[in-house]
């Protein structure tokens, strides 16, 4: 992205450039410099915030573009979070009523397996009560308590009563020995029944789990996108107000330039009032000094290709690299002819 505040180091290098392309190139005269060097670099610098200006307002369209994009995608991410939301809920719904079924399930389970238990207990009683009377027949040589008592009850006179009651105490006992064993039969097919729905409801309920896990995850991944969402719009937002404010700045320092552009102009035509066709100079040896021992230099003399706009075209100085603090020289002796900051090249000094 780019940003019109210009670092330390790029101002150092863009006094010292201003500084040197005056001294070296700049003709000498009796009277004041030449200022046409001064304009060139603030047409120079002009040209440069132009380029700089028509970029920002490119790349702003571009993030604004995108940022409209992925406003326009959040109702869509939005109604994601909530079906999914929705689907989890209803998964969840779903598991716990399966829950609760498979619960009464082996409730009921419980309840019928303490009836077959108790059904079984009366069974064996009854049959052991029967098998109690075989045995004791078989030990009295087949003469019971009990026949002993009909026998009693036939002789008598309420025999025959005693002998209903007998047969219908027998009977009773076989019957109940019947609907015991009818009812364990019932209750050993209800039993196969309610494992088979126990395991039918337990299948289910592994499958909701399922459900439930899946959904929880499609929640998780609408949440994520929508968060991502959430994320890009606030960068992009962020991004489009940086750019605008970079926008302003360098808007700012072009009107200033522009304004600068027109004071020089109106200081060349003065300067060619008073020094005629402004090719008067001085004799000298035609030698300069380095302005910057021990200094590097960062950009020579000549044609290069521009470092914003790309394009080939003439630098018209020499650029040094010398730190904030260290002296730099005059490359030889003039007139101070103007001094003080000169917009986005910063502090500058222009002798003649």
């Amino acid at each position: 992205m780019l940003k019109s505040p210009r670092s330390a180091r790029a101002r150092v290098l863009a006094v010292l450039a201003s500084l040197f392309v005056l001294v070296l190139l700049a003709p000498t005269s009796p009277g004041l410099a030449n200022p046409q060097e001064e304009k060139s670099s603030v047409d120079e610098r002009i040209e440069e915030l132009q380029l700089e200006h028509e970029g920002l307002s490119e790349e702003l369209a571009r993030v604004v573009a995108e940022l409209e994009d992925a406003e326009d995608r959040m109702p869509d991410a939005e109604d994601a979070v909530t079906a999914a939301s929705e689907e989890l809920a209803e998964a969840e719904r779903k598991d716990e009523e399966l829950a609760a079924r498979l619960t009464s399930a082996e409730n009921a389970e419980k309840e019928l397996q303490e009836q077959i238990d108790d059904g079984t207990d009366q069974i064996e009683d009854s049959e052991q009560a029967v098998v109690g009377v075989a045995r004791r027949a078989y030990q009295n040589s087949g003469v019971t308590s009990d026949l002993a008592m009909l026998l009693q009850m036939a002789e008598s006179d309420n025999g025959l009563d005693g002998l209903t009651r007998v047969d219908s105490a027998v009977r009773s006992q076989q019957r109940t020995i019947t609907q015991l064993g009818e009812q364990r039969a019932a209750n050993v097919s209800s039993q196969n029944r309610l494992d088979a729905v126990a395991e039918e409801i337990s299948d289910l309920k592994d499958e909701a789990a399922e459900v439930v896990l899946e959904k929880e995850a499609a929640e998780a991944a609408a949440v994520e996108a929508k968060s991502s969402l959430d994320d890009l719009i606030s960068q992009k937002d962020s991004a489009a107000q940086t750019i605008e404010d970079n926008q302003a700045a360098t808007a700012e320092e072009l009107e200033r330039q522009k304004e600068e552009q027109e004071r020089l102009a109106d200081e060349i035509r003065e300067w060619q009032e008073d020094n005629g066709d402004g090719n008067r100079t001085l004799p000298g040896d035609g030698f300069l000094k380095n302005p910057a021992p021990g200094h590097p230099i960062t950009s020579q003399y000549g044609w290069r290709t521009h470092p914003i706009s790309g394009t080939r075209r003439m630098h018209t100085g020499t650029d040094f690299g010398v730190p904030c603090g260290q002296p730099v020289y005059a490359a030889a002796d003039g007139v101070v002819v103007s001094s003080g900051v000169a917009g986005g090249y910063g502090n500058r000094v222009v002798l003649s």
